[in-house]
């Protein structure tokens, strides 16, 4: 109903506008709108980078406006054109030509403009249409909540008519966005939909390096966010928390999220429907892995068949406390996280972080790692669902995590 209501308010202002101001501003006009309406998007990134000097900083917000701009300022350049001519042939009219054809040319004039205006709203019609698809495409998707905005839930009606009038074919066919701006749209869909896939979300391993960082660890242990998340809370509340909005404002990671996105567009879409990863599950080290104490404690013994039997009650007491929470992570990108590693040289033993990298051949692989300005080099290899890490001194023994 509301896109038959804009339609009939379209066709009829532009019916009277077009009567009132004549052919030729109605004909300039449509030139100007078909136009303006192809170019839009094409110089829009000139336009684009001025938004900056005038306080629109986001990229997203300056990246749609720049190409509406663009169309108003072309659009004005064909409309000015329009009643510059439009007064030279009404001077001529009204001051040479006489009352008789003067008054013929009136009507005609007017009548023609009416015509013209009928294209006219048909041609804002179908931008409007683009417009709403384009915009609705996402928000029916992130944010269907019926606690969402008044301008939210309405470009959402909006959106649902359109598909139902049947106007979005035109809407979409006029001018199709990138092929990334339909798909990041569905992932986003499919994640704000389905919150139980942010676990799944964090393991995959192009993204693995980017939640161990220390911001995005802020936001994962953030308890409120997370069951706001999981209560599908209205998108506006979510991007509104504080630690959203100062991570909105990092360019840096914005950016590495947006190119890793785009990047496994494909395989991220089918990782999260199905938990499988077409790129990355041919390397078996990916991923997350949970010290196994008893497995380790056994690999110990065997290496030191002649320890006494009270001290490797001790190691296996010191070991289950020491590393009751350490695990690997290992990216997709090369980034090595050994996190909580006991420290046995202080008293008491502290917990330490080891970043680094690591380098497979086959299912052998090279870790480097450095903390607190100290470097280490282990090897690993992985056999039978277990991870196995050497160094200098000990053998530590890994089991992925389910």
């Amino acid at each position: 109903m509301t896109i038959w209501i804009l339609a009939l308010v379209l066709l009829a202002a532009c019916i009277a506008l077009g009567h009132k101001l004549g052919a030729i501003n109605a004909a300039f006009t449509f030139v100007g709108i078909v136009l303006a309406g192809l170019l839009a998007a094409p110089l829009g990134g000139l336009f684009k980078h001025v938004l900056a000097h005038v306080g629109i900083q986001n990229e997203t917000l300056a990246w749609a406006v720049a190409p509406i701009v663009t169309f108003f300022i072309i659009l004005g350049v064909f409309k000015a054109a329009g009643f510059f001519v439009h007064r030279k042939v009404e001077v001529y009219y009204k001051y040479k030509a006489g009352d008789l054809r003067l008054a013929l040319w009136e009507r005609l004039n007017a009548r023609l403009g009416a015509c013209i205006g009928t294209l006219n709203g048909t041609a804002y019609l179908v931008l409007v249409s683009f417009v709403i698809y384009n915009f609705s495409y996402w928000t029916v998707q992130v944010a269907a909540s019926e606690n969402e905005t008044r301008t939210t839930r309405f470009i959402n009606r909006l959106g649902t008519d359109l598909q139902g009038t049947g106007l979005d074919k035109p809407g979409h066919a006029l001018a199709a966005m990138p092929e990334n701006f339909y798909k990041v749209a569905d992932l986003a869909g499919l994640i704000t939909q389905n919150p139980q896939l942010s676990d799944r979300l964090g393991r995959y391993p192009a993204f693995i390096s980017l939640v161990e960082r220390d911001d995005i660890q802020q936001l994962v242990k953030n308890s409120d966010f997370a069951a706001a998340w999981q209560a599908h809370a209205p998108m506006g509340q979510l991007l509104n928390d504080p630690q959203i909005k100062t991570l909105m404002q990092n360019t840096e990671l914005l950016n590495a999220v947006w190119g890793t996105v785009t990047n496994n567009l494909d395989d991220l879409t089918g990782y999260l429907q199905t938990g499988k990863s077409a790129r990355y599950d041919g390397e078996p080290i990916l991923g997350r892995w949970d010290f196994d104490v008893s497995v380790s404690v056994a690999m110990l013994r065997q290496a030191r068949p002649n320890i006494p039997s009270n001290e490797m009650r001790a190691i296996r007491a010191m070991w289950t406390q020491g590393f009751a929470d350490t695990t690997l992570v290992a990216a997709g990108d090369g980034q090595l996280f050994l996190k909580n590693l006991p420290n046995f040289k202080k008293q008491p033993p502290t917990a330490e972080t080891w970043k680094g990298s690591w380098t497979a051949s086959g299912t052998n692989y090279d870790l480097s790692l450095t903390c607190n300005g100290e470097n280490k080099s282990m090897t690993g290899q992985i056999g039978g669902g277990r991870l196995t890490l050497k160094d200098d001194k000990n053998i530590l023994i890994f089991d992925r995590e389910d």
